[in-house]
């Protein structure tokens, strides 16, 4: 290769580096002035919000699309490889058990029996961390891959600062692995209220280059309500076991509150306490009996089925089903 191709391809890899990475490799002076927060024009920084309060006032102005997980509009998955997709002002918002949020929905192929799929949530000033609800194909939640399993990498080649989490499908294990056909993304309350120290740029490119520390403070990324998260479909890793599987399923049902959905069911449910309340008191015994199996079913997330006993016990003459069921969401 010429000397003049050669000079301008390690010219042009620098620049990738540097807008992958927002700062990118400078002189130690020009490295300790401060830098805008979203220095590069790169399309992975272009919904990373300049702050977290301007963040939130985004999602106070977005209003709530629907009532139901139903009612979302599902984007097919794109399966050819990695995908950037942003959460702003434009995107969907449901109210969720846990706060409402901005979301992205994808429907998964049915030719997509097994996969990783890789999200990287790229941090910069501040940073979307995601929550993952896969639903099956009547929309109910199969599974929950909780946010705290995004965890903080480090700017690379080519690669920003990103919060990494993996999502495993294998329906080819049949049962509710085999229905499972949506998938959601979105960010709790909880996840909002926090932040995520990461390695400065600086320090990054003192170790890569093998130069002293320049002991400059690391960036905090603020936890916000959009932002703009990398989606890579791959082959199923081997580490998705039958335990992680469950557990997930375990904690499918604190995401989505039953109730909109029971409303639906005609003025008949919401007249149940009022038929309940012409009964006799139920005795203290049946009454704890209910409680205890309502508790039971949502913290094993079987939501549908704690409905349905806090509508049994009410029609039977209880005082204290419904008020059990919303504490035991509230605590799981």
């Amino acid at each position: 290769m010429p000397r003049f191709a050669t000079v301008t391809a390690l010219a042009l890899s620098l620049l990738c580096i540097a807008g992958c990475a927002g700062v990118g490799p400078v002189p130690w002076r020009a490295a300790m002035e401060p830098q805008p927060p979203m220095a590069s024009s790169s399309p992975m920084y272009t919904a990373v919000s300049p702050s977290a309060a301007a963040s939130q006032e985004v999602l106070n102005a977005a209003r709530v699309c629907c009532n139901a997980l139903s009612g979302l509009r599902f984007a097919p998955l794109d399966t050819a490889g990695s995908a950037f997709y942003q959460v702003d002002g434009k995107a969907q918002a449901f109210d969720f058990s846990t706060g409402k949020s901005l979301l992205q929905a994808f429907e998964i192929p049915d030719d997509l029996q097994r996969a990783t799929l890789t999200i990287d949530a790229i941090a910069g000033a501040t940073v979307f961390v995601p929550t993952v609800l896969i639903l099956d194909r009547n929309y109910r939640v199969s599974r929950a891959i909780d946010s705290s399993t995004f965890k903080y990498t480090p700017a690379g080649f080519m690669e920003p600062q990103r919060l990494r989490g993996k999502v495993y499908l294998d329906r080819h294990r049949g049962g509710d692995l085999a229905a499972e056909k949506y998938l959601v993304v979105f960010t709790t309350d909880q996840a909002l209220r926090g932040s995520t120290r990461m390695m400065s740029e600086a320090k990054l490119y003192a170790r890569a280059q093998g130069l002293e520390d320049p002991r400059l403070p690391d960036p905090v990324a603020q936890h916000a309500a959009t932002g703009v998260f990398r989606m890579s479909v791959g082959d199923l890793e081997t580490a998705a076991s039958t335990t992680q599987y469950g557990r997930q399923r375990r904690g499918a049902g604190r995401y989505v509150a039953v109730a909109p959905r029971a409303a639906t069911r005609s003025s008949r449910t919401a007249r149940a306490p009022a038929r309940a309340a012409a009964r006799p008191p139920m005795r203290k015994e049946t009454q704890t009996m209910y409680n205890r199996m309502i508790q039971d079913s949502v913290e094993l997330g079987d939501m549908d089925r704690a409905w349905r006993l806090v509508q049994e016990a009410e029609r039977a003459g209880s005082a204290t089903a419904r008020q059990t069921f919303l504490t035991a969401v509230e605590n799981k």
